[in-house]
């Protein structure tokens, strides 16, 4: 069993980056330890069809953070693999992110992708009708708390009935990015040759390099002129050292 953080995004409008609300629950030792929900200022405005779905409106909105804003409270979170029940919550977040250049490297489970994996005859696997397959509590359907609680809960669900292969092909590759950055801080320095052997094995690992896509056009960027001098150097230093950090924050 892996430890993750299930979110959930209402949105505003139809732009991807229109997010009105998020909810997420933590989930550490097969445990749901902390759920919280945010109300977001949304860019673009609130239209009337996406408000009939969830019921936010300007009213609601107006006094809130924007998403920049709220993100200094919640930036922990995406230290952890992000679990969501579609990839529409993974658009948004990109969206967020680009928008508002924050620059955010998460690690991504669809968890409806896995639910038709594993239950191919099954009607949907939307939400609601994994929730009452496996006979858990009911919920509110976009609120945007509850849906990152349903969606937690059915992930652990699922967890039972995978093999694995999936879930172990994530944490193997963590293992091995990991290892690499630890072995380049090793001495406190980056020097071209391991700048390189990061770049080309970041080539080799598409889904680790959009990820961390920052850490890629900084590489490619220093690289460029086949030169890394002392302060490129010190660049790429602290960009892993962030990076490991979040690993650490992962392991505990």
């Amino acid at each position: 069993m892996i430890d993750f953080i299930a979110i959930d995004f209402e949105t505003a409008n139809p732009q991807r980056v229109s997010a009105c609300a998020i909810g997420y629950a933590k989930v550490f030792n097969f445990r749901i330890t902390e759920s919280k929900g945010f109300l977001i200022k949304p860019v673009g405005g609130h239209a009337p069809f996406q408000s009939r779905i969830h019921g936010i409106k300007e009213e609601h909105t107006c006094d809130k953070p924007t998403f920049r804003e709220l993100f200094p409270e919640i930036k922990d979170l995406f230290n952890y693999p992000i679990v969501a029940h579609s990839l529409f919550d993974k658009q948004v977040l990109t969206a967020l992110s680009d928008h508002f250049n924050l620059g955010i490297c998460f690690d991504y489970i669809d968890s409806c992708a896995l639910a038709k994996e594993r239950f191919p005859n099954m009607k949907d696997c939307k939400l609601p009708t994994l929730v009452q397959y496996f006979g858990l509590p009911g919920f509110k359907h976009h609120d945007a708390r509850e849906d990152a609680l349903a969606c937690a809960n059915v992930f652990m669900k699922l967890q039972d009935y995978l093999k694995g292969s999936l879930l172990s092909n994530l944490c193997e590759r963590h293992s091995e990015f990991k290892g690499l950055i630890e072995g380049i801080l090793a001495d406190d320095l980056v020097d071209y040759k391991e700048a390189y052997e990061l770049l080309y094995w970041l080539e080799d690992h598409d889904e680790t390099r959009m990820q961390y896509n920052d850490l890629y056009i900084k590489l490619e960027e220093v690289l460029a002129d086949n030169i890394l001098d002392n302060h490129e150097a010190e660049e790429i230093k602290v960009c892993l050292q962030n990076v490991l950090k979040g690993f650490k924050l992962n392991d505990h």
